[in-house]
């Protein structure tokens, strides 16, 4: 008998443990509408490499000619504009702020052979170029 409870309570805690991982939860906001948070809706906010397609298009043709591959070869990370990051930036009010680096490899066969581009973490706005070392 205590082998059947013992059983029957185990495999009642694991249906609770597999209905608790399921990632898709609804709520009602402030409207009475139901929201829904799972990965659909993550997946409907802009992933890396749709970032980095939107900066591509925003290059000329002469800095895109220069990159060796596409869009998809650029490595992007987040960083703080610092002022001696600033050079080849036109707008100084990115300074002291969170934007988006994009490094691109190049045709150069010297080094460095990359180029650096910086954009706006939440319009995705070519800002400018990055010096490289």
């Amino acid at each position: 008998m205590k082998r059947i409870v013992l059983f029957i309570l185990s495999s009642a805690f694991v249906l609770g443990l597999f209905a608790c991982s399921n990632e898709s939860v609804q709520s009602r906001n402030n409207n009475g509408k139901v929201v829904k948070s799972s990965k659909e809706q993550v997946e409907k906010v802009v992933k890396k490499g749709d970032i980095r397609e939107k900066i591509w298009n925003q290059l000329s043709s002469e800095q895109q000619e220069w990159i060796n591959g596409t869009w998809e070869d650029g490595k992007i990370s987040k960083i703080t504009l610092t002022e001696n990051m600033m050079s080849q930036v036109d707008d100084k009010t990115y300074e002291g702020k969170v934007v988006y680096l994009l490094d691109f490899p190049t045709k150069s066969k010297s080094s460095p052979n990359n180029m650096i581009a910086y954009a706006d973490i939440n319009t995705f706005d070519y800002i400018g170029n990055g010096l490289v070392d």
